[in-house]
């Protein structure tokens, strides 16, 4: 970069980044700076100078930018065998919402879509993914209508920097399973990735695709080893010019509009396709026309903000005040906490934080604009707010809300409020190869739509839910069978949720190894055509993952479902035999998660027996599992005491889908047992993170192996010693093993829970449950009765007559 004026050398030289030299036409000076942030994965924060969010510009400049990175992606696509396929178009929450809608204008692209980092009730999630680095790190895609992703249409992401590629690594990774195709375009303004970076050429070789990067502008961004320390010292040094609410008096006025869009959609986060594109054309002019007459006649030098994720329509609206002659600028709000320094050379020279007043949930609390100048020395006459209905909240108004930060950098605040369009409502479930009715995502539940197919009613609209205490004191005293109700679904707190993300990257690998030994010994028994039937909902993951194996390794497409059963009244019998009709009933092959004591296998391979002598229709009584440490079937894909990291969180993990119930006066004579579909979970959902961080593990070619042995039911033993041992009444109370001892820890009232001495730090999970539920720890005999352990961990319930009454209040998991 030599010493040319750039809005970056300060940091730069502070931090000791090492940039290498402009590789496209357009130099990097001209479109990125560098801002110090706070955040303890990233010392430094590119800031685009040519976007229109944390540096506001003029919005024709942000519209040339598009253009001109539009024409990248048009000259790459025409010079590939996919230019006559229109192609769908991607953007990354929060940054490139605008841009990505933009870029598919120039391209008149068949499909846009954003990510979204606000949780959207009765929303179907398609997929997850992490911005590892990012101050607000989970995505959530959530189109309306993902069935334009033909696998013909390349799929163009588009974000406004790429530093390390992991990003979109993730993101391919997680929509090819889902949505395949052979040709992907990222389109950034600044490719700052170092030049030894593999991420995006490694999972192009993974899965056999083409991943082309386009940029306005690349250079080489490299921090040395000690930046984090190098930042948190200058960080320490140097004064910070962003403004917190004081509780001061407003000094601008506020004024508030309404616009009308018709029918046109105020963002893409569920995604546009032309014609919806086109609908934002015609509302635009009258919108602005709104805002005109709002407007005082001479309203001097204006900033229209967006809000976060909404910046398209900002944009827009500041094009046709722009026209109509007026002094205009565009800029977002930000939940970057970007440190502000008002010095020269530096990109942020201002800021002011408010408290954050949309819908999301577990996000930072407070949210920030910057470069609007000093309070009392603002450098606008006039912001002219956007914002969508569902950020229309009492917080906006309140004294350390935006408006009363707005107030003290301009005279006077238009807040423009646009109608929220609501994700389209959910479709009917569909019939299946019988006519038999069958449920599938993202109308149900969160795996997508070829993943699994639930044979459930849906039940959603009824209030099952009973607090942990009253709901083990009806079953304690016998008045309600376990299916009856349903206990609270809550978001993990923040400490077991990062435990149980640093589970998954430490047991992914054995998890993948044991879904594929499980796949083949699943296809050797069954000829290599078997019918997946999971049981809901802990065998549901296991068998998407083993539907996986089959297709990515053996090139073997499985059909898979999902039906309940029930401890007591074995598998759903409406459910069954539909399957018998639909399928060769000897070809299906019954999935669950793992064993505990192995009663559940028990029960439901003799209810298949049953089955098969009452109709005469030969059925496979063995059930599979993923880890089967109780030693009981030989179909298991290991038979150590894996914690299976979907056993660590409920619906989160498991398609946003409840636990099943049987209750006669919700279910109809001849209907499938019912479940609920948490949709308002979506923020929190896992699902596609933990298949996908399992299905990365995948090999290219295992030898297949046979099956296993019978198994010594050496768990039962191993139980009935236990509980001799310690003079419990039979093993009833006893839950054993890492994945039930994880369900009691989150659905029952513990005891106590045994851990083995040589447990490690995988089982952290486990062990910080007992803390947010106050059960106690204890050392799990390695040997009773001669007998060694299977188990890594159990859990004894309480006796009914001692069950606590005060858990209602018990903290985690939150």
């Amino acid at each position: 970069m030599g010493d040319e004026p750039w809005l970056g050398v300060g940091v730069r030289d502070a931090l000791g980044l090492v940039v290498g030299p402009d590789q496209e036409a357009e130099p990097l000076c001209a479109m990125v700076g560098l801002a110090l942030r706070r955040n303890p994965r990233r010392a430094h924060l590119p800031v685009s100078l040519v976007l229109g969010k944390l540096v506001p510009v003029e919005p024709d400049r942000v519209r040339a930018v598009a253009d001109r990175l539009a024409r990248r992606v048009r000259d790459r696509l025409d010079s590939s065998s996919s230019a006559s396929s229109s192609p769908v178009v991607v953007g990354y929450a929060e940054n490139a919402t605008g841009l990505c809608h933009l870029v598919a204008d120039a391209l008149d692209a068949d499909y846009v879509v954003h990510t979204t980092r606000r949780t959207v009730a009765g929303a179907a999630v398609l997929a997850t993914f992490d911005e590892v680095h990012s101050h607000a790190p989970h995505h959530f895609l959530v189109p309306d209508d993902p069935g334009r992703w033909t696998p013909d249409r390349p799929l163009v992401l588009v974000d406004d920097e790429l530093s390390t590629g992991r990003t979109v690594a993730a993101t391919v990774r997680s929509l090819h399973h889902r949505l395949p195709r052979h040709r992907y375009v990222v389109a950034t303004l600044a490719d700052l990735r170092d030049q030894d970076d593999t991420e995006i050429p490694r999972v192009a070789r993974e899965l056999g695709v083409c991943i082309d990067v386009v940029a306005l502008t690349r250079a080489t961004l490299t921090s040395p080893a000690a930046v984090l320390e190098r930042a948190a010292r200058e960080l320490a040094d140097g004064p910070d010019a962003v403004a917190r609410p004081s509780g001061g008096r407003r000094h601008g006025d506020v004024t508030s509009v309404r616009l009308r869009l018709g029918d046109a959609a105020e963002s893409a986060r569920h995604g546009l396709d032309r014609a919806g594109r086109a609908l934002v054309d015609r509302a635009v002019p009258s919108a602005a026309t709104a805002l005109c007459e709002a407007l005082p006649p001479e309203p001097g030098r204006v900033l229209v903000l967006g809000c976060e994720e909404l910046h398209y329509l900002p944009v827009r609206l500041g094009e046709a005040l722009a026209a109509r002659g007026l002094d205009v600028r565009v800029g977002a709000t930000s939940r970057s906490p970007v440190v502000a320094r008002d010095l020269p050379g530096y990109p942020v020279r201002s800021g002011l934080g408010f408290a954050a007043h949309d819908t999301a949930t577990g996000a930072a609390a407070e949210r920030f604009v910057y470069n609007l100048g000093a309070p009392g020395a603002g450098f606008y006459d006039t912001v002219v707010l956007i914002i969508d209905s569902a950020a229309d909240t009492a917080s906006l108004r309140d004294a350390d809300g935006l408006l009363a930060r707005l107030s003290t950098v301009a005279g006077r605040t238009l807040v423009a409020v646009a109608p929220c369009r609501e994700p389209r409502p959910v479709r009917a479930a569909h019939p299946d190869a019988a006519g038999a009715p069958v449920r599938r995502g993202p109308e149900f539940g969160s795996f997508a739509p070829d993943e699994v197919g639930w044979l459930l009613s849906d039940v959603s609209q009824h209030p099952l839910e009973t607090p942990t205490a009253a709901r083990e004191a009806a079953l304690g005293r016998g008045a309600i069978h376990y299916s009856d109700s349903l206990p609270e679904e809550r978001p993990p707190s923040p400490d077991y949720a990062e435990l149980v993300e640093r589970t998954l990257e430490r047991t992914a690998a054995a998890t993948a190894a044991a879904v594929g030994l499980l796949a083949d010994r699943l296809l050797a028994r069954h000829d290599g055509a078997p019918v997946l039937v999971s049981l809901a909902r802990a065998g549901t993951p296991v068998g998407a993952l083993v539907r996986r194996w089959a297709r990515t390794v053996r090139g073997v497409v499985l059909p898979h479902y999902a039906i309940s059963v029930v401890r007591g009244r074995g598998l759903d019998r409406a459910a069954l035999e539909a399957l018998t009709a639909a399928h060769d009933p000897a070809s299906l092959a019954f999935v669950d998660g793992w064993t505990g004591s192995g009663g559940i296998l028990r029960e439901v391979s003799a209810d298949l027996v049953r089955h098969a002598l009452r109709t005469d229709r030969a059925l496979d009584p063995t059930v599979a599992v993923l880890a089967d440490p109780a030693h009981v079937t030989p179909l298991h894909g290991t038979r150590e005491d894996l914690l299976v990291p979907h056993a660590c969180l409920n619906a989160t993990v498991s398609g946003l889908v409840s636990r099943t119930v049987a209750r006669a006066d919700l279910i109809a004579p001849g209907a499938y047992h019912g479940a609920k579909f948490y949709a308002e979970l979506s923020g929190t959902d896992r699902t596609a993170r933990f298949l996908d961080a399992v299905s990365a593990w995948f090999p290219g070619d295992p030898t297949a192996p046979g099956e296993g042995p019978v198994g010594d039911e050496r768990g039962v033993r191993y139980l009935a010693a236990f509980a001799r041992s310690f003079g419990l009444d039979g093993e009833q109370r006893v839950r054993a093993g890492c994945g039930e001892t994880l369900r009691a820890l989150l659905r029952r009232d513990p005891a106590a829970v045994y851990l083995a001495p040589d447990a490690g730090g995988e089982l952290d999970p486990v062990r910080q449950l007992c803390v947010e539920r106050d059960v106690p720890v204890r050392t799990l005999p390695g040997r009773l009765a001669g007998i060694p352990s299977p188990y890594r961990c159990l859990a004894v319930l309480r006796p009914p007559t001692s069950r606590r009454t005060h858990r209602a209040s018990a903290p985690g998991p939150r």
